[in-house]
């Protein structure tokens, strides 16, 4: 049966009461309705739903579900809310987690089916991973293609420093959840979440765990719950009982490399050789890496009045990042050169690293020779990409850079 779940939830809250959650899921059925081209039952509802708005008691709850609990005692937001809509947000993710994020998303919009049939749901997802690696807009993506506000809990207004008050705001928080259609997005759980036999964490924030867990528990099995941590190891075995899904974002594989520049250079990207010899150079970098050293690059670009970014330009940052701040790429020492040659092997040829060190290519090449070393020489190549790749940049200026 369609629409199920918003038929449940409104029924849940007449029964108690509950006009403010009535309202939450009049509205969002209203909406499914018109996405579904069933227009004239939507403006019924919707006319309903103003009649009632003009009654002597519902105008203070009708704007309720908007609302975000606070802090009582700083007075501060325990959320942010951000709307989105699908296609908002684009993420690049490798191929097994894509299937992964796709998996749960059909599931949860699946939920009218599934309860039509008496199965049982858990909608809620931990996400975990170094920084960088776009746990934050996964989660996102996921509220955009839900076509649901996300709700990110701020852990630095949740957590008190007044006994007790962590887990009074933490209920209050939840209970916001549970009374409108919304994703609750639990960022750096592991601040709410370490484990309760860790000697170093004083009393109040071990029961400000057992808290936690009492409100996921409470949650009924329609509310969209996703957590993320940078420190996963520090999650207490009890939270990741409570999450149906479990998702490890890494590093991007070379083809999502690419794909993020592509996407990040937003027009402005070289051409497909160039961009293959930057993902291979920016191996171990995170999305937040390649994004920042893309929009460094266009800024560049808009500054000199180019039309194209400076694909050099990109490569000493990538260099940079990987090797360290402190390379020196103006003097063309042979290990460094060495170093900078296997960031990316099949692709960094003479050409680049003359460009690199703004050298010369015998001088280069004498340089990989030093110590027995000789650098890789390909003079031919089935692969066209990398035979573009490899005629190297034109000489030394600030222009883009073409094959």
């Amino acid at each position: 049966m369609d629409y199920l779940l918003e038929i449940a939830r409104i029924v849940d809250g007449a029964v108690k009461g509950d006009r403010t959650k009535v309202t939450a899921y009049v509205e969002q059925l209203v909406r499914k309705l018109r996405e579904a081209g069933e227009a004239a039952a939507a403006d019924r509802l919707a006319k309903t739903l103003r009649q009632t708005a003009t009654s002597e008691v519902a105008p203070a709850l009708i704007a309720a579900p908007t609302r975000l609990p606070v802090d009582q005692e700083s007075r501060l937001a325990l959320a942010d809310e951000e709307r989105l809509a699908p296609g908002d947000v684009r993420i690049v993710l490798d191929a097994p987690v894509q299937r992964q994020v796709s998996e749960f998303v059909r599931f949860v919009k699946a939920a009218d089916r599934l309860l039509a049939n008496r199965v049982g749901i858990s909608p809620s997802m931990i996400i975990h991973g170094p920084p960088g690696v776009g746990k934050t807009e996964l989660a996102r993506f996921i509220a955009a293609e839900l076509g649901l506000p996300l709700i990110t809990a701020r852990s630095d207004s949740l957590i008190s420093s007044f006994l007790g008050s962590t887990a009074k705001n933490l209920r209050m928080l939840f209970d916001h959840a549970r009374n409108r259609p919304c994703v609750l997005f639990l960022d750096e759980l592991d601040s709410l979440a370490k484990l309760r036999d860790d000697q170093h964490e004083l009393g109040e924030l071990k029961r400000v765990v057992v808290s936690l867990l009492q409100n996921i528990d409470a949650l009924d099995n329609q509310t969209v719950l996703l957590g993320a941590t940078n420190h996963h190891h520090l999650l207490d075995p009890a939270v990741w009982r409570r999450f149906a899904y479990r998702i490890e974002l890494s590093p991007p594989g070379v083809d999502a490399r690419a794909a993020l520049f592509q996407h990040f250079l937003d027009g402005r990207a070289p051409s497909d050789p160039e961009v293959r010899l930057l993902a291979a150079a920016a191996e171990s970098l995170t999305g937040a890496d390649i994004r920042r050293v893309s929009e460094t690059a266009i800024r560049a670009s808009i500054l000199d009045d180019r039309e194209g970014v400076a694909t050099l330009e990109i490569l000493r940052e990538i260099v940079r990042l990987r090797l360290g701040r402190d390379v020196d790429l103006a003097h063309t020492d042979p290990k460094t050169v060495r170093a900078v040659h296997d960031l990316a092997p099949d692709f960094m040829t003479l050409k680049w690293l003359a460009a690199l060190f703004n050298s010369s290519e015998p001088t280069i090449s004498r340089r990989m020779n030093a110590g027995g070393n000789h650098a890789r020489q390909r003079d031919s190549a089935s692969d066209q990409d990398r035979d573009t790749a490899r005629n190297g940049p034109p000489a030394r200026t600030g222009r883009r850079l073409s094959t």
